[in-house]
This record gives structure tokens, sequence and C-alpha cells, in this order.
């Protein structure tokens, strides 16, 4: 974990080290406001704290008109809104994983290829059946361990916890959520993990 001192001198910095901003973010949620205006934060950090960071972040974030497109993890809405909310949310996310993935989409003859090509670990763990999506957004086992878009990647580590497994053998899911995920202590995850070179 990065100390107190080394936190607040870093995002005071305007040359920090943007990956040193990230893991500050990530380590020391306190800090996600003055990491989010420090000149070296980039947009993607920028987007992960208007999703994942505390309350005064995505405040912050907000006044500069970055805001998490489905809304903060942690908030809770009124049982009111939510059926209000929710047939637009899916259309939102439903057109957002189409829009996202066609470009990530790959044939499931090539998804078997390179299935076989993979290492021992992989492949018995690939030979295990693939979690049944639950998810209403219409994200699949698939686009959850194919997709290169990072922010797909964390949208379904959010709002499709059933995928987690999949997210979590995916090559291209950052260090952050893989570290996020490790610290879930699910034991799916762990052995999806554990597949990771």
């Amino acid at each position: 974990m990065v100390d107190y001192d080394k936190a607040v001198a870093t995002v005071q910095d305007p040359n920090a080290d943007p990956v040193l901003l990230a893991k500050i973010a990530y380590e020391n949620p306190e800090f996600g406001a003055n990491v989010a205006v420090n000149p070296r934060c980039y947009p993607g950090l920028k987007r992960w704290l208007a999703t994942f960071g505390d309350e005064r972040a995505r405040q912050t974030l907000a006044q500069m008109g970055v805001t998490a497109e489905d809304g903060p993890v942690a908030d809770a809405q009124p049982a009111q809104d939510v059926a209000a909310d929710s047939a637009a949310d899916s259309a939102a996310a439903d057109q957002y994983s189409a829009d996202s993935y066609s470009a990530d989409q790959y044939s499931a003859d090539s998804y078997a290829a390179s299935a076989a090509q993979q290492q021992p670990a992989q492949d018995q763990y690939a030979a295990q059946q693939e979690p049944q999506a639950t998810n209403p957004y219409g994200y699949t086992a698939q686009m959850a361990l194919e997709t290169t878009d990072q922010e797909l990647i964390a949208k379904i580590a959010q709002y499709a916890p059933e995928l987690r497994p999949c997210i979590a053998r995916n090559p291209s899911t950052y260090p952050a959520l893989v570290d996020w995920l490790a610290q879930l202590n699910d034991p799916a995850v762990n052995a999806a993990l554990a597949t990771r070179q």
C-alpha cells in the first residue's frame, strides 16, 4: 500500500506517474478526488473513479463533466425509482454491449481453437462449464472472456457478478481489477485467477 506521505506528495505533483496515481486511487480511496484533479490523471482512471470512487471523488469528477454511465457501485436507488429506471438502464446497457462488443466478437470456432492452445491448467479450467449469464444487460461468458474494452470489462465485473470468473481469466483485464477480484475471496474467481500467467 502506498504510504500516506508518499500519496500526499504524489497527488500534488503535476508530473506524477499515472500508474502510481492509479495505485493510490485504488489503495487509498480517500485520495480519489485529489487524483482526479491531478493533470496526469488519464481519462480511463477518471472513468474508474467516477464508477468506483468515493462520494467526494464522484462529486469532483461530476463538476469536471465526468460521470459513471451506469451510476456508482455502492449507491442504492430508492425503491420507487428502481422500477422506472430499470427498463431504461437495461436498454442502454444492451445497446452499449452490442456497440462495444461487436468489434471484439469472435466465432465459436475461433474461441475453441484459441482455448485448445492454452496451458494445461487453463485447459482444465476451460473444460469446466462456463457460468450461466443471469444479468439483465446481455453480458455473456464469451464476451467476458474475450473483450479487450477496459470499460466493458469493468461494467461486466460490476453488473454481472456471475461472470467474474471469466473476467478473471480474460488476459485484457487490467491489474487493479485483478487485485480487486482477488480480494473477493470467491473460490470460482480464485481458481480462474490461478490460471493467469
